[in-house]
């Protein structure tokens, strides 16, 4: 099925680029270098992904996230961010982004991130229980772990927070998003925790499965579960 992506950049040479990057695949790309512009495009028109600039004369990528966001239907949104900008990602994932891109990019690594959002988002309203991936089962209905076949026992805020990463592996989760996960599970919000239980996490399943590796840190940014590969320790 034909996804159409807006791509928002005021470089139009970074337009040509992202254009390139999906070239014979089924995307359809907008680029627009005018982030006013792709507003009232968003309103007329529904995108399945937008690609969102940071940096834009007049109307900054922050503001264009705040009004997608408002949209009755907003599609997801991938920041693109400078190399070494990590508050930038930080802003970007608190304020609803879904997932970030650093220039300069590979072109494998943005159409991987694209396709990664895409899927998310074609699953977002089924009712899925069963979560696998890279050998680690989550079954949210019977509340159970497994690493490959062998069962994790977990603590509620424990499967809490690995059953949030898993239901959109790829995408990363900042401390204060999985602090709302903990919270919601009852827990104080305190900063270290977060640190704390992903560090049990892990090593119950190195216990279970020594040598394997589940949740990937990202530095000065916050923890997701890697898609297709396993991340290094």
């Amino acid at each position: 099925m034909s996804r159409h992506i807006l791509a928002v950049d005021d470089e139009e040479q970074m337009l040509d680029l992202i254009t390139a990057c999906l070239k014979g695949t089924s995307r359809m790309i907008t680029g627009v270098s005018d982030a006013n512009q792709a507003a009232a495009m968003l309103q007329q028109k529904k995108y399945d992904l937008v690609l969102l600039d940071i940096m834009m004369p007049e109307k900054s990528g922050w503001e264009l996230l705040e009004e997608i966001r408002r949209l009755e239907d907003p599609p997801p949104v991938i920041m693109l961010t400078a190399l070494g900008e990590t508050n930038h990602v930080v802003r970007g994932l608190q304020r609803g982004a879904d997932d970030y891109v650093t220039k300069p990019f590979e072109p494998s690594e943005l159409a991987a991130r694209i396709e990664a959002v895409l899927r998310r988002g074609s699953t977002k309203s089924e009712k899925i229980t069963t979560y696998n991936v890279n050998g680690v089962e989550v079954d949210t209905a019977f509340r159970t772990v497994k690493a490959d076949g062998r069962e994790v026992g977990l603590t509620k805020k424990e499967f809490d927070l690995l059953a949030c990463l898993i239901a959109s592996p790829g995408q990363v989760f900042t401390r204060d998003q999985l602090l709302d996960v903990a919270a919601a599970a009852g827990e104080e919000r305190m900063d270290r925790s977060i640190d704390a239980h992903i560090k049990n996490i892990r090593e119950k399943m190195k216990k279970a499965v020594p040598g394997k590796t589940v949740i990937e840190t990202i530095w000065g940014v916050g923890y997701r579960l890697p898609e297709s590969r396993e991340p290094s320790a």
